[in-house]
């Protein structure tokens, strides 16, 4: 009996909320054998938590003794408790050397619902998607082409949350 905290997961880093609107990211770093496509940049498996207590509840998940190995995915597919009619897109520095930077973004539910069905879109409990980057050059490039593709649909709400600001806007 092993808990995933001590295999699976123990190689694992928590982004924190950029600001109280924002979730706060869990990233396990996954052994090299559960490594491969899926997974964000081939090897971290990335979980949203949008409280403290949520928190607390996937530190017991993975501290708990299991037979096998499986997925940490407690909360993948819980609805957010979250609600915004904006487009909320926030950045995660990392937290230390050698962590890959991320970019949640929060989709209002009209927008959530088209793009749940539309090939290969992944969205975390049924309104996040998120991407992880190794150099903040390609995070920006991402952040630009995303801000100008969302300035494609009309009169569009979009909250930006960077470490030390907040910029709101409509595209």
């Amino acid at each position: 009996m092993y808990p995933l905290s001590q295999t699976l997961a123990r190689e694992r880093m928590l982004y924190a909320s950029p600001m109280i609107a924002a979730p706060s990211v869990m990233l396990i770093d996954m052994p090299v054998r559960h490594r491969g496509e899926g997974l964000a940049l081939g090897r971290y498996y990335a979980i949203i938590l949008e409280t403290d207590e949520e928190r607390g509840e996937l530190d017991r998940f993975l501290d708990e003794p299991r037979p096998a190995v499986i997925a940490p995915d407690l909360l993948d597919t819980r609805p957010s408790s979250v609600v915004s009619d904006h487009v909320i897109i926030s950045r995660y520095e990392p937290p230390a050397d050698g962590w890959p930077w991320v970019l949640v973004c929060r989709w209002p539910e009209p927008y959530a619902r088209i793009a749940s069905d539309s090939p290969g879109c992944d969205m975390a409990r049924d309104c996040y998607t998120m991407e992880v980057f190794e150099h903040l050059d390609d995070l920006k490039e991402h952040s630009a082409a995303l801000l100008e593709q969302l300035g494609t649909h009309g009169q569009l709400k979009i909250r930006m949350l960077t470490p030390g600001s907040s910029l709101t806007g409509t595209a």
